[in-house]
């Protein structure tokens, strides 16, 4: 401390100064640090009504999907333009799939429908009131061509049809009758159709409820109401040998699969029981196992075309078993679908087609059977599904409905729509519709639209909202 009063003057400016440029440094960051909060509080207000709005609109999207698709896929972009999520982007591709789905053919008088699919996609065998018709699908997988072809053929030679089945290359048909017996049919040429030799029934005479062809078109399944499993050698059609009859027993079979190579088989009877077969020889049939399934009967099932993945559903559960030994099938996974009634899978299993009694249909991923991956839903004006039918690529899916008939479904790009639904509908010819103000003031509530680029013209385009 000085005791010169000039010293002591010069001194307390500085120090006046110092104080005052603390106070203000204090003063700056303390409105830097309000505002920097303020900002945070603002865009997670921000961020949180953009969720909001984007869960909305998705939400009335889903709603709108049967009714009004145009809206809906309006609706669902702007839901993935306002918030990307899984929930988001699986809602707008479910949307856009339903833009590549063809009505095929129409649902029969009786509403039980029948179908089968070549494993390339392209001949589709359909249950009609006419007899079975054969279709030519790649016209139908074209979207440049507006005018898709009719039927190919027309297989007639039953009364009353209530099964196909078609070999993996789609030269060989198999038809089943309400008498028990069927026609294997020569599609060679798909146009001309030939006719051959007619497996016949038991003489008890149960209808033909499921029927299964090998790949190779050499070894055919016939099941028939009165619960007889009949295993016929076709490697010469022209006198097709009856190799053996399997009594199923009271329990009957509600549902069959046949491995590719025609060496094993699943049967699930009427109660619900499942029971795995080793026909490797056909003269003598094995039952290899009788796996159980704890929580609730089967339903329906369905098996890889090399034999390795059976999928058998429940009413709330579809479980996935490994057959690499038929003796002793083991659980390796599933998927939390209720009510599934059709089970599709492709020859490697790696997807499958689930088809449930509401009438949806869902596409999984089964890469890794342990931790299946919901792919798409197939939806869109369908009651109940009751025939699915998938190609060895996944591009192509048949669902049939008995009140609507049968849809076919183009997936060749699903893998680019559903990594960004949003880039591939704006990417179409009219996918980029605008929503309205009044559009938006009815779906999105009191949400301000000119934050995310609505403007005077009274439109907000939803390829290019902020």
């Amino acid at each position: 401390m000085t005791d010169d009063p000039a010293e002591a003057r010069r001194s307390s400016p500085r120090s006046g100064r110092r104080l005052a440029m603390v106070l203000a440094l204090c003063l700056v960051l303390g409105v830097g640090a309000g505002g920097f909060a303020w900002k945070r509080e603002h865009d997670k207000a921000s961020s949180q009504e953009r969720l909001a709005v984007a869960r909305l609109l998705a939400l009335h999207a889903a709603e709108l999907r049967d009714t009004d698709p145009v809206k809906a896929r309006k609706l669902g972009a702007a839901a993935v333009a306002l918030h990307a999520d899984e929930q988001t982007r699986a809602g707008l591709t479910d949307t856009l799939l339903m833009w590549r789905r063809a009505h095929l053919a129409e649902p029969t008088p009786t509403g039980v429908q029948a179908m089968a699919l070549s494993t390339d996609g392209r001949i589709a065998l359909t249950k009609g009131t006419d007899g079975v018709s054969v279709f030519d699908l790649r016209t139908w997988l074209d979207l440049d061509i507006t005018e898709k072809a009719d039927r190919l053929a027309v297989l007639k030679g039953l009364e009353e049809v209530t099964a196909v089945a078609l070999s993996a290359d789609g030269r060989t048909a198999l038809i089943g009758g309400d008498d028990g017996s069927a026609i294997v049919w020569d599609l060679t040429d798909p146009a001309r159709p030939v006719r051959g030799t007619t497996l016949e029934g038991r003489a008890k005479g149960g209808a033909a409820r499921k029927i299964a062809l090998s790949g190779d078109g050499r070894t055919a399944l016939v099941a028939d109401d009165d619960g007889d499993l009949l295993v016929w050698n076709l490697a010469d059609r022209s006198r097709p040998v009856r190799s053996s009859v399997i009594e199923a027993g009271h329990d009957g079979v509600q549902d069959l699969a046949l491995s590719g190579d025609g060496r094993t088989a699943v049967t699930v009877g009427e109660r619900g029981s499942t029971v795995v077969w080793n026909l490797a020889d056909p003269k003598h049939p094995v039952r290899s196992a009788d796996p159980a399934f704890p929580g609730s009967l089967t339903e329906a099932l369905g098996m890889s075309g090399d034999g390795r993945i059976a999928l058998v559903a429940g009413a709330e559960r579809v479980r996935a078993w490994y057959l690499h030994n038929p003796a002793d099938p083991g659980e390796t996974g599933g998927m939390d679908v209720p009510d599934v009634t059709q089970i599709a899978l492709t020859p490697d299993g790696r997807r499958a087609l689930l088809g449930t009694s509401l009438g949806d249909g869902f596409l999984w991923d089964l890469s890794r059977p342990a931790r299946p991956v919901r792919l798409a839903a197939l939806k869109g004006n369908t009651e109940d599904v009751n025939a699915v039918a998938l190609s060895a690529d996944s591009r192509v899916a048949l669902m049939a409905d008995p009140y609507r008939g049968i849809f076919l479904w183009d997936l060749h790009d699903l893998d680019r729509v559903m990594a960004d639904p949003l880039g591939a509908m704006c990417s179409q010819a009219g996918g980029g519709d605008p929503l309205t103000r009044e559009e938006w003031t009815r779906f999105a509530g009191d949400a301000d639209w000119t934050r995310y680029g609505g403007d005077a013209s009274g439109v907000l385009s939803v390829c290019s909202m902020r």
